[in-house]
């Protein structure tokens, strides 16, 4: 375990969760892609070649597009995002993937949950916090103020993990419902491939559908087994 992690995910997800509603599984999940045809995978319009990538029947772009907002495999630049957790796959734009996400940025802020019921389909992001305005201070009052500061910074001894700190409890995060899916929009779930990599896919009622990665390789049997209401 990292000391710098949030709470599980299952945790954060159950104060979201509607009266007598069961967890069937929660997942953390910041980024999400599209394999769909006509569109590139950050959602927008596809021009020239790129209309033609994009399958509509689960994975004809295979690991294309776990790499594409990604860099590929073999770039390490700092500045390129993980692969995406998610990918949303379908023959056009408009098809019941791609309404369920559009308003989404493929990314989120902070952190994305994704949340199954056996009653719906939640994405949850959490709330980027709007800094706290500063009060108007004199020169000398600020001046003061900042030392205050420097001196707090070096006569404290509490060790720090990412949002985490010493002694103190680990908080549930403030997170906000960005998109819902009904469960009867779900045609069936299964553990399958995307070129290479098993995903646990949800097809829809129209054809198009979610493949889930969550960037491991080992968990899909279980996941489809609490999806199936499994305990």
């Amino acid at each position: 375990m990292n000391l710098s992690d949030p709470l599980g995910a299952a945790t954060q997800a159950r104060p979201y969760l509607r009266p007598g509603e069961a967890l069937r599984w929660a997942a953390y999940g910041r980024g999400f892609a599209f394999d769909i045809r006509g569109l590139t995978p950050d959602g927008q319009p596809a021009k020239g070649l790129l209309r033609k990538v994009g399958s509509g029947v689960a994975g004809f772009a295979g690991d294309f597009v776990f790499e594409a907002i990604a860099g590929g495999e073999g770039d390490s630049g700092s500045d390129k995002p993980p692969p995406p957790q998610v990918v949303a796959f379908g023959e056009r734009a408009g098809v019941l993937a791609h309404e369920l996400l559009r308003p989404l940025p493929v990314r989120a802020a902070v952190r994305r949950l994704w949340v199954l019921t056996p009653q719906r389909l939640l994405v949850l992001d959490e709330h980027v916090p709007a800094p706290a305005p500063e009060p108007q201070k004199s020169f000398l009052g600020k001046a003061i103020g900042f030392g205050r500061d420097v001196a707090a910074i070096l006569t404290d001894r509490t060790k720090t993990y990412g949002d985490n700190r010493e002694g103190e409890p680990i908080a549930l995060r403030g997170f906000g419902p960005a998109a819902e899916l009904p469960r009867d929009r779900v045609a069936r779930v299964d553990v399958a491939k995307r070129g290479r990599k098993p995903v646990l896919r949800m097809s829809l009622v129209d054809g198009s559908g979610l493949d889930f990665r969550f960037d491991a390789d080992d968990h899909f049997d279980w996941l489809l087994a609490r999806t199936n209401g499994a305990r």
